[in-house]
């Protein structure tokens, strides 16, 4: 499962931070579980936090930053129960009341720790509830380590297209799809020009979509747009400051991934019924 890279990009690699943002209430299922953060949410008899915890490890990532907010305990305490290698390779950062503002607030947390915002860095941003398949990962990974260079230069994310109907199939019509709105450039780059969400029964069937793989990578450059941007206007998620910054300037780009590897986000029962389902007698 592990990603064979050159001595050489297993030394850009390095650069690569996950922050995994574990703050938020999780009210969508709040209803369901009962004092433990949705990250700490079993999928097939491991927490989802557990799956991409080990699933990068894999992948060669050496350094990891949780953020923690609403029963911040529950994740401390899960990680003081790994062994103490990977506890090393662990950096958690209390949003103190940050995450009640909102998803934006709760990453920007990680200004408070000056040893994680350096030049050079690439930040993988991802929500502390969502299950990824190991392959996706993996896949994502191998095109970031193909093009650590390019990405110390620009902010992506992935996407894959989809067909609604498909799509209907799998999920619960009341989810929240994240869509991205593209255009292509004269040098064939792929510019992301909004970060839409659409509740997926308000699609038509016939319509194929770029749904956005819940993760943002993301350069110096931009968090340092993003903090500058914050104190100017009035936003509480990720997206919705994206797409500030993004009507006026190209910033964002759109990365292509196979649609075969497959995510789920966690925002209800049924998805954690029917992933579990899905996921019975099957390893990671």
């Amino acid at each position: 499962m592990e990603i064979n890279l050159s001595l050489q990009k297993n030394k850009l690699i390095e650069n690569l931070i996950p922050i995994i943002l574990c703050a938020g209430e999780g009210t969508r299922i709040s209803d369901f579980i009962h004092n433990i953060p949705k990250p700490l949410i079993k999928i097939y008899d491991k927490p989802i936090l557990s799956h991409l915890i080990f699933n990068l490890i894999k992948l060669n990532i050496t350094s990891i930053v949780i953020i923690t907010g609403h029963l911040r305990e529950e994740i401390e305490k899960y990680i003081s129960s790994l062994t103490k290698s990977l506890q090393n390779k662990i950096l958690l950062v209390n949003s103190g009341n940050n995450y009640k503002m909102g998803p934006l607030y709760s990453f920007l947390s990680i200004t408070n720790k000056k040893s994680i915002l350096r030049k050079g860095k690439i930040y993988l941003v991802f929500p502390g509830d969502t299950y990824y398949e190991s392959n996706l990962l993996k896949e994502i990974l191998h095109i970031i380590s193909n093009n650590l260079t390019i990405m110390r230069n620009k902010s992506i994310i992935f996407y894959q297209k989809m067909k609604v109907i498909n799509l209907k199939t799998q999920l619960n019509s009341k989810k929240l799809i994240s869509i991205a709105k593209i255009e292509k450039t004269r040098s064939k780059e792929i510019v992301v020009k909004e970060v839409q969400q659409r509740k997926l029964s308000e699609i038509d069937n016939n319509e194929e979509i770029n749904q956005i793989v819940p993760l943002f990578v993301f350069n110096h450059r931009i968090i340092n747009k993003i903090i500058e941007t914050e104190r100017k206007i009035s936003a509480t998620t990720i997206r919705e400051i994206l797409n500030h910054i993004i009507k006026h300037k190209n910033i964002l780009y759109a990365v292509p991934i196979d649609p075969q590897y497959r995510f789920i986000d966690i925002d209800t029962k049924s998805d954690i019924l029917s992933l579990n389902q899905k996921n019975k007698g099957k390893g990671q």
